[in-house]
């Protein structure tokens, strides 16, 4: 076994590789196509046949996919200290050798290591649930959908809010989501959003998906859901979001309006490395 960066020698054949499975390989497949110049990938080999592969994106991510055998390998060529680390689950014990698990990346998780499932929906089994009339968002919301997006980063994410970064996931969200909302008494108090095709050309993604506290348990995350998973289904055949395992309310919800879990299940965790293997 040997572990190589990629170079455009075998690009082509590791685009096939991770086009076999989108939904598994979906982080490889978003830094090829849009932040090859950020991201360091590297290619675990067995004479001419991937085995798997480990990507280092932005200073603050890592990823690995593919078999356990090449965890070890893929792993002495990281150069992150204290990494948001992303594995399938038999990657673990050999990933917990490297980098110790510190805390979840799903804050309400009690343990330091949360568990992401995807789910899955298509034009067939979709069955919208609407009891508040959504509306897309423009923004003309902007000031109001920032102040939700705000709490809603301050429920799951781990560590201090920082506005000016929220300020810029908000105009991203904009320029190149759609986004629906509910609103009560003329306040904005859910939202949930979704990106047609980006990836993938028959693929698109929901999320985020948020209510306010005060207002959960009425309707309002399907409504907004509905409105946006039937949009994207429009224009592609599936749609396919990602929740953590601990999050059994929204699982429920989602399942209401027709999604299924795929089967995918990954490990993350912000790491702390120990050794260099």
């Amino acid at each position: 076994m040997r572990v190589v960066p990629l170079k455009p020698d075998i690009e082509s054949s590791f685009l096939k590789f991770v086009e076999q499975d989108a939904i598994r390989n979906w982080f490889a497949l978003l830094d090829l196509k849009y932040h090859k110049d950020k991201t360091n990938f590297w290619i675990a080999l067995e004479g001419l046949e991937i085995l798997g592969y480990m990507l280092e994106y932005d200073g603050e991510h890592l990823t690995i996919r593919g078999d356990a055998r090449c965890t070890a390998e893929l792993l002495k060529m990281a150069s992150l200290t204290e990494p948001r680390v992303n594995m399938e689950p038999w990657h673990l014990p050999i990933v917990e050798t490297f980098y110790e698990p510190i805390k979840p990346i799903y804050r309400p998780d009690r343990g330091k290591i949360t568990t992401f499932l995807i789910m899955e929906v298509n034009r067939e089994r979709f069955k919208p649930v609407v009891k508040y009339r959504p509306r897309k968002l423009t923004e003309d919301e902007f000031d109001a959908f920032k102040r939700l997006h705000t709490g809603f980063v301050g429920e799951i994410a781990q560590g201090p809010i920082e506005h000016e970064r929220i300020d810029g996931i908000v105009r991203n969200l904009f320029k190149y989501s759609l986004l629906y909302g509910t609103y009560e008494g003329g306040e904005l108090v859910s939202f949930a959003g979704g990106a047609c095709g980006t990836v993938v050309e028959n693929l698109s993604t929901v999320g985020p998906v948020y209510t306010s506290p005060e207002f959960r348990e009425r309707g309002h995350a399907k409504s907004a859901c509905s409105a946006v998973v039937g949009e994207l289904l429009g224009k592609t055949e599936r749609a396919t979001l990602v929740t953590a395992q601990s999050n059994v309310v929204a699982i429920g919800m989602y399942e209401k309006i027709g999604f299924t879990k795929t089967g995918h299940k990954f490990l993350a965790f912000f790491g702390h490395r120990t050794t260099k293997g």
